[in-house]
């Protein structure tokens, strides 16, 4: 694509614009210094470097994988049909067991393959959970060298060593991800809160059924964690929902993976009735292919089915979910989740004119709920093309001299 600090425009394609995700059925978009400049209705006319043909394309904001296990990538499967604890439970579930028994290189081979999978079905951001303390997060750098792709890496202490890693972590992660709170004291949330000041904070919260007697994941997460995301909040409260709104606590949802447990479907409605702002994930590779169209169709339909309300969720719902609500809970907005002036151009192209989308009457629904991931034809992180499945027409514009 050539120099970052170049003008770059896609042009003559359709666009979904802004926070609200306008449909522009032919228009441009104008890229310089990885970010977007300048998003107009009809043909650029204005002076740019290179121009891309994106007639018969959509393009789409990059999609925000809130919530996601990559370290789980080598043991694809080898779960499934068991509870939720057996697998993922601390300290013997049979995920810490893989991860602990597995050659190191094995799972960073892996977790590159299921990146290079993300971006190619247009996911531009994700938030990883980084299990295995120092060691873990380096294991992801590896897995993400030479890609270009929006990574947050939440990483998390040993606990046996908690006291000797907490610097180190805190310095090389982009914040703090605990497979929950009740392994650690008060003062330990404390503790944790103060070394991650600053940094996005996260827990997992209410994933499983529990008995009213037991302390409220939720309220230690927020009142001693300082936790800004939650993920999961299958089983929350009203209370503890509210509680969340009130401090401006994001949720991550998983409904793949929390079916696949046969835990239910989290009730999002009553989430976005409590005032919260909601982002889609994907959760633990090992259950779940990290694919948000997928995640996208499969709780579009599901929704539905916990309700009995064919009207509800609106697709504009889910697909804001794994876009710009995405972003939101991840503390990145202003950043990405749109295709909007000022915001980093992450963006996928999409094919609407495939077999299985065409004609698309309604482009949204269609994103949601028949749109694959081989229909994504190319994806852009930070105006750098990082994914192609069909060579974009480019034309180098040549600025015509001035006359002396």
């Amino acid at each position: 694509m050539g120099d970052v600090g170049a003008r770059k425009v896609i042009d003559g394609v359709k666009i979904l614009y802004g926070d609200e995700f306008i449909l522009m059925e032919k228009g441009y978009i104008a890229i310089e210094g990885g970010i977007i400049k300048e998003v107009g209705v009809g043909s650029y006319s204005g002076k740019a470097d290179l121009k891309i043909d994106g007639r018969g394309l959509l393009a789409i904001p990059g999609l925000v994988n809130a919530h996601v296990h990559l370290g789980d990538s080598a043991f694809k499967d080898l779960g499934l049909g068991l509870s939720l604890d057996k697998v993922v439970g601390p300290p013997r579930g049979l995920k810490h067991f893989l991860l602990e028994k597995t050659p190191r290189d094995f799972i960073v081979h892996h977790c590159r393959r299921t990146i290079e999978d993300m971006v190619s079905s247009g996911i531009t951001c994700f938030a990883d959970f980084r299990e295995g303390g120092i060691e873990g997060v380096f294991m992801l750098r590896d897995a993400l060298k030479g890609l270009r792709v929006e990574a947050l890496i939440l990483g998390r202490p040993k606990e046996e060593n908690m006291a000797e890693e907490l610097n180190m972590l805190q310095a090389i992660t982009d914040g703090l991800g605990l497979g929950d709170t009740k392994a650690f004291s008060d003062e330990e949330l404390r503790m944790l809160s103060r070394y991650f000041k600053g940094k996005l904070i996260s827990t997992h919260a209410a994933e499983a059924p529990r008995s009213l007697t037991e302390p409220s994941e939720v309220e230690r997460a927020i009142k001693l964690l300082n936790a800004r995301l939650l993920v999961h909040m299958l089983y929350a409260y009203d209370w503890e929902l509210r509680l969340a709104a009130e401090n401006n606590v994001g949720v991550a949802v998983c409904p793949r993976s929390n079916a696949c447990f046969g835990l239910g479907v989290p009730d999002v409605k009553r989430m976005f009735e409590a005032g919260l702002k909601v982002g889609l994930g994907t959760d633990n590779v090992m259950t779940c292919q990290p694919d948000m169209f997928r995640e996208m169709e499969f709780t579009f339909k599901a929704l539905r089915i916990l309700y009995r309300d064919p009207s509800y969720p609106k697709p504009e719902t889910v697909f804001r979910m794994a876009t710009l609500g995405g972003a939101e809970v991840l503390g990145l907005a202003s950043k990405m989740g749109s295709i909007s002036e000022g915001k980093f151009a992450n963006i996928a192209l999409i094919d609407l004119e495939a077999s299985n989308v065409s004609p698309s009457h309604k482009v949204i629904a269609s994103l949601v709920h028949r749109v694959r991931a081989d229909n994504v034809m190319a994806v852009f992180v930070r105006g750098e093309q990082v994914f192609s499945r069909i060579k974009l027409e480019e034309e180098k514009v040549e600025e015509t001299p001035r006359n002396p």
